[in-house]
């Protein structure tokens, strides 16, 4: 696994960030973190709250390598319905193609458990209710992994993607703290770059989905240095 590879999946995280059916709702997020934190550090709080989309995308990481290491000789067959997904996901990304369910999400949802408990689940609530909408890109990456050879690389690129999707919580999170006032016009800067990283974002899935299709994903690796390892 190569550092270009993980920092590949960090920029991944980002453009999840970014998309428009995650950055609107942040501050809803932030707003249940600081009802969770009873008082506690904002920070510690954004940071279970991390750890719990974390734990969850590495566990589908961790599934996605060996259900593809298991495939074995059948792997073939189901590289092209597993590339088209991909590569029609990133279209819908893109905004050249519209497929209405890659847009439903589920709003943050009242818990029981306050406190950092809270928070760790609200965490991963937020990776089962987003699911469909990050799953365009955090699909691609699954994708590489089912079809890719190393476990253990896999495992990184799914805690490198949760670190580019994470830490944007965690510096907002701080941001709200220290200086809430700020916030709605860091959000305001943030949004206007949506519509590029989309496309742009959505144009390199679909290259991915086309590989994984026609069994090319060693020749993009050469071409695209965030690919190797795998």
């Amino acid at each position: 696994m190569s550092e270009v590879s993980l920092l590949t999946a960090v920029a991944a995280g980002l453009l999840s960030f970014l998309s428009p059916c995650v950055l609107p709702l942040v501050p809803a997020y932030l707003g249940r973190l600081a009802s969770l934190a009873n008082g506690e550090s904002a920070t510690l709080h954004a940071l279970l709250f991390v750890s719990g989309f974390t734990a969850l995308f590495t566990l589908l990481g961790v599934g996605a390598a060996y259900a593809g290491g298991a495939l074995g000789s059948v792997l073939p067959l189901v590289q092209l319905p597993l590339g088209l997904a991909v590569f029609f996901g990133g279209l819908h990304l893109a905004g050249i193609v519209r497929i209405p369910i890659l847009d439903r999400s589920q709003a943050p949802h009242k818990y029981a458990a306050a406190g950092r408990s809270g928070s760790l689940l609200l965490g991963a609530a937020f990776a089962l209710a987003w699911t469909p909408c990050i799953g365009i890109v955090l699909g691609s990456i699954l994708a590489l992994a089912a079809t890719g050879s190393n476990p253990l690389g896999s495992v990184a690129l799914l805690l490198s993607y949760s670190a580019g999707l994470g830490l944007p919580f965690i510096a907002l999170g701080v941001v709200a703290q220290r200086s809430a006032d700020r916030l709605p016009a860091l959000l305001s800067r943030l949004r206007r770059g949506t519509r590029l990283a989309g496309r742009v974002g959505g144009l390199l899935v679909a290259t991915i989905g086309l590989a994984i299709a026609a069994g090319l994903l060693p020749t993009l690796a050469r071409i695209l240095p965030g690919l190797q390892g795998l």
